[in-house]
């Protein structure tokens, strides 16, 4: 009976602790996604007031951001290094950092339409796109937020119900 109850416990918190991962990995794609955004900032700054070299710029701001974003910047500036044009690092980045992260697909999408842009047009017209890809960012986050905001506590009670029934079904 007593192995039966420890078992039927740690069905439970598997199921449950599953749940909580989910909720916990979808609050991780908003930061991520604020992060992003303060990524475009730095780069505007960068661009309009400071005229740092790219990768110098990346290299500095990439520790500040968190873990994942400070890969992505490392990441363009090694393919920048290795002899690769910008818009084919930073597109490789941008799919790494997707791969690795709670990121989707969709939500790189702004910032996969500045690779032909980056390094290669004007200052103005740089600033331009990137403040344009910022919006769509600061849009995606606020959609992803009321996502997360709906489904968040469903994931969790989800985990621990689904464990639950588990239980039932086999006692």
């Amino acid at each position: 009976m007593k192995l039966k109850l420890l078992g039927s416990c740690m069905l439970i918190f598997a199921s449950g602790k599953a749940g909580f991962a989910i909720a916990r990995s979808m609050c991780e794609r908003v930061a991520l996604i604020a992060r992003l955004q303060s990524l475009l900032q730095f780069m505007i700054t960068e661009i309009d007031f400071a005229l740092t070299f790219f990768p110098d710029a990346l290299t500095k701001v990439g520790p500040a951001l968190g873990a994942e974003i400070d890969s992505f910047c490392q990441q363009v500036v090694e393919g920048l290094e290795a002899g690769v044009p910008l818009s084919a690092a930073w597109e490789e980045a941008l799919i790494q950092l997707t791969s690795n992260s709670p990121l989707y697909a969709d939500d790189i999408k702004p910032l996969l339409s500045l690779a032909p842009i980056i390094g290669l047009t004007s200052r103005q017209d740089q600033l331009r796109h990137i403040k344009l890809a910022q919006e769509h960012l600061r849009q995606t986050q606020l959609q992803v937020e009321h996502e997360v905001n709906k489904n968040k506590k469903i994931w969790r009670y989800l985990g621990i119900l689904s464990g639950l029934v588990v239980v039932l079904i086999l006692i």
